[in-house]
């Protein structure tokens, strides 16, 4: 039987969400059904994809911007060279480029959308609108949506994106993870969460709420893995809070679920969400959740099961849920343990590989 040939491409070059959901297709698509190549930028993750040493092709390609002409043309060119069956496109920035570079091809396009629900805004409003106008002309070209959650989906139909015909929803998932954590076993308490250390994580809000947790549990520390362009007014944060002693910035991780393995609480702040792959893989080690209840969390977290949810952009709200976790220990516990029952049934890595195999055949199958 003839294989398929499916190009992916994503705009990010770093480890973090989407790119990780990438690796994990990349990893457990059936190579027999599949003939996979890859168009990314420079950077991490193009390693990464080499580092599994099966035989996918990478091509690296600098994105600079939405709108960057010598992309498109380099993207174009790699089309029509490969000659592949179906493009699958990851993200916004190649949800641009690399429509873009496809129109006119006759190849059946699927993007993800990975990034955008009605929280999330662009700071210039203008801006906003503009990559609001620029996803609907790009919906035109495009054969498929996957949506990572419900909340993007209700999204794009709300925002008149696209039509729900035209929408699928498939959860993001991970491996089962090799061991469990051993939450509370020691004096020690960390708290951790994980991310791009950008304002949409609302990490600054968690910082806030450091103060009010340390008057009632004062040997607590705080790990905020992960980098981004926020960092440096998260790291003015703790020092105007004087909180160097207790939150600590540990910059990326490779290992993420060995480190998250030494967290008792995971904290997710986010004031907008798509879907939440960090919560998903600290409810997997069993780590009880405090979240926000913003874009795709209330998906993942059954909120006084698996952890606690609050609303986003309040320090004070964040600290008494936390509060509230380490007062009762047992609870606490148990909440990680439903959590990582919930995450092996809902969050399954075969079951999205499954899904995404099913639509890339019918895709094919009907064309461009």
């Amino acid at each position: 039987m003839k294989r398929m040939k499916v190009l992916e491409i994503i705009g990010d070059s770093t480890l973090a969400g989407a790119p990780r959901h990438l690796l994990s297709l990349l990893e457990n698509l059936n190579l027999k059904k599949f003939e996979l190549y890859v168009i990314c930028p420079p950077g991490p993750l193009a390693g990464e994809i080499r580092d599994l040493k099966k035989s996918i092709e990478v091509e690296t390609v600098p994105m600079r911007s939405k709108l960057d002409i010598s992309s498109i043309k380099t993207i174009r060119s790699l089309i029509k060279q490969l000659k592949v069956d179906l493009i699958h496109i990851h993200g916004t920035r190649a949800g641009f480029l690399a429509r873009l570079s496809a129109v006119g091809m006759k190849v059946p396009v699927i993007y993800t959308e990975h990034l955008w629900t009605k929280q999330y805004r662009l700071k210039n409003i203008f801006k906003n609108q503009i990559q609001l106008i620029g996803l609907w002309f790009l919906d035109i070209f495009t054969t498929l949506n996957i949506a990572v959650s419900q909340a993007v989906k209700d999204f794009m139909i709300d925002s008149q994106i696209s039509h729900p015909g035209k929408v699928r929803v498939i959860y993001n998932a991970i491996a089962a993870p090799r061991k469990q954590a051993k939450i509370f076993s020691s004096d020690k308490i960390i708290l951790g969460t994980v991310g791009t250390l950008n304002f949409q994580k609302g990490i600054q809000y968690l910082i806030e709420a450091m103060p009010h947790v340390l008057r009632e549990f004062p040997k607590i520390r705080l790990e905020i893995v992960g980098e981004g362009p926020h960092k440096a007014h998260l790291e003015k944060e703790v020092e105007k809070l004087k909180l160097s002693k207790t939150v600590f910035f540990t910059g990326f991780v490779k290992d993420i679920q060995n480190k998250m393995s030494e967290f008792d609480l995971y904290i997710q702040p986010s004031l907008s969400e798509s879907f939440g792959l960090a919560i998903v893989q600290a409810m997997a080690l069993g780590i009880p959740v405090v979240a926000t209840n913003a874009g795709g969390i209330p998906e993942v977290v059954t909120t006084g099961k698996s952890g606690i949810l609050v609303e986003p952009g309040h320090p004070k709200v964040i600290a008494e849920a936390i509060i509230e976790l380490l007062r009762d220990k047992p609870r606490a516990k148990k909440m990680g343990k439903l959590g990582a029952e919930e995450a092996k049934i809902k969050f399954n890595l075969q079951d999205m590989i499954k899904e995404t195999e099913k639509i890339y055949e019918e895709v094919a199958e009907s064309g461009s």
